[in-house]
């Protein structure tokens, strides 16, 4: 993955651990909201760093894998993740969550 911020790029690096049993796309994206979760800690959510990761997310390489990460069964979210992930559901334009959903933005 490449990102056009070198900070970001040199974080992304040294958090992707690669998981036993997810796919590589699942990886990036368990990977990428531990990154946007650290700088939008130290940034806010403004930060042009925490828009690339969200950017990202939504990417449509990766908005299938995305998907597949909200659909986990079991899944388990703090106040935190679930509002990111109702803030993701809004600029995507779907339910991430529910696969029953339709999208209104297929990308």
């Amino acid at each position: 993955m490449t990102f056009t911020d070198p900070q970001l790029q040199e974080c992304y690096a040294r958090n992707f651990i690669g998981i036993i049993g997810l796919s590589n796309e699942l990886n990036q994206v368990c990977t990428l909201l531990a990154v946007h979760s650290v700088f939008h800690m130290l940034e806010g959510p403004h930060s042009a760093r925490v828009h690339e990761t969200v950017d990202q997310l939504l990417s449509p390489a990766l908005r299938p894998a995305l998907r597949e990460w909200y659909q986990r069964p079991g899944v388990k979210m703090d106040g935190a993740s679930m509002q990111f992930r109702d803030q993701l559901n809004q600029l995507a334009g779907e339910r991430l969550e529910d696969p029953e959903a339709v999208s209104f933005n297929p990308s």
